[in-house]
């Protein structure tokens, strides 16, 4: 870490800008957005997250946000010493020179550092010719600190404290997080629902069989986890789909049958083809986007009861959020497609027609084609399969 990384951390987090931060200081955007990432990735923490032109804090810049400040105010009172008003010198490089100034002695203090003498007396100059001042007086049986040797020693060592606690939290966060097995899933319909009960019952029993290997479950959509598990931002994935992609390893954990639902006025209990024509005929329709496995399904079974004239007059509505179309069948007369077992939770006067067990909604738990995802998927069907889930691979 170096003393400009900090000043400029600490403008763009007051001024909110890194644009900004790049104007006041006459330094290339670039130069900027560089050091907002190395203080990242130093401290292990997302300090900054783009929001249009501006950027925002998170949480745990705003939480660390004073360190920060001290930082700079530190890098502030050590450029006073030489009256400069920019510099960059590393942390290193000026605790080199405390230890060098507390001991008297280049000689003694490489050998204590296990340096080479003339490497530690370049990195001294370096330092002095930085700041424009002599910091040392040499003298044949050793150094003395001038005046603004002194002072750099103080700030330089109220600079390390400070950075120490925030490197020492950073060494713990890096830990837990090269620990942590990051699941992606679908998003649950609601508490009850199966991925809701099913990711309730793994996080359960994860934690109290392995409680120094956390498991961070983050839900989104079909389309988003494929990328996650592209780009490595999850280890693995559930998904329910009707086919994975083949550059993944899948293993099918459940299938849950499926109904077509709606309101007791709408659906009359029947099974033929002409029952469900004319119940998805005369009303409308509620289903998610075609990126899901549900979607997919819907499509095969009105494929397979409808004519394409039939095709034509259906009333669908598309839209990607399960408690919406919920409500829709709820309050609006709409029907749905639905997994069985979530539509009695729902609310008791639903009625709902039970579809093929060949139309059953297959859940999958997916990772890379490599030996670390395949450690991940291991260790997850390991416990689903305690629970009761299946672990065929695909």
């Amino acid at each position: 870490m170096d003393t400009s990384t900090l000043q400029i951390v600490h403008r763009v987090m007051s001024e909110r800008s890194i644009r900004g931060t790049a104007r006041v200081m006459r330094k290339p955007v670039s130069s900027i957005a560089a050091a907002v990432d190395r203080l990242e990735s130093e401290i292990s923490v997302p300090l900054v997250q783009k929001a249009g032109t501006s950027v925002v804090l998170t949480l745990e810049a705003e939480r660390l946000s004073p360190a920060i400040k001290q930082l700079a105010d530190h890098v502030q009172d050590i450029m006073a010493i030489g009256n400069r008003r920019d510099i960059s010198l590393s942390l290193s490089a000026l605790t080199r020179f405390a230890h060098v100034a507390e001991t008297g002695s280049i000689r003694r203090a490489a050998k204590s550092l296990g340096l080479g003498q003339p490497q530690l007396a370049r990195q001294i100059a370096h330092v002095e010719a930085t700041l424009g001042c002599r910091l040392l007086n040499r003298h044949v049986a050793g150094s003395t600190m001038t005046e603004a040797g002194k002072r750099l020693v103080r700030s330089t060592r109220a600079l390390e404290a400070i950075w120490s606690e925030l490197a020492h939290s950073a060494a713990g966060r890096s830990r837990r997080s090269a620990a942590t097995i990051r699941l992606g899933s679908i998003i649950p319909m609601g508490h009850d629902s199966f991925v809701a009960t099913l990711l309730a019952s793994l996080v359960a029993t994860w934690m109290n069989d392995k409680p120094r290997q956390p498991l961070l479950v983050a839900s989104t959509t079909t389309e988003g986890l494929i990328a996650g598990l592209k780009s490595g931002t999850y280890d693995a994935v559930l998904l329910n789909s009707v086919t994975v992609p083949t550059d993944f390893e899948s293993y099918l954990i459940a299938r849950s049958p499926l109904s077509l639902v709606g309101p007791s006025e709408v659906i009359e209990l029947g099974e033929g083809r002409d029952d469900l024509a004319r119940i998805v005929l005369g009303s409308p329709i509620a289903v998610p986007s075609p990126r899901s496995g549900l979607r997919q399904i819907i499509n095969r079974l009105l494929a397979e009861t409808l004519t394409e004239t039939e095709l034509d007059r259906l009333k669908v509505i598309e839209l990607d959020s399960m408690p919406v179309i919920i409500n829709l069948v709820l309050h609006h007369g709409a029907v749905s497609v639905l997994p069985s077992e979530s539509v009695a939770r729902i609310r008791g006067d639903l009625r709902q027609i039970p579809l093929p067990s060949e139309l059953a909604l297959p859940y999958w738990l997916v990772c890379g084609k490599n030996e670390s995802g395949r450690q991940t998927a291991r260790a997850i069907l390991k416990v689903l399969a305690g629970l009761g889930y299946g672990d065929k691979a695909k």
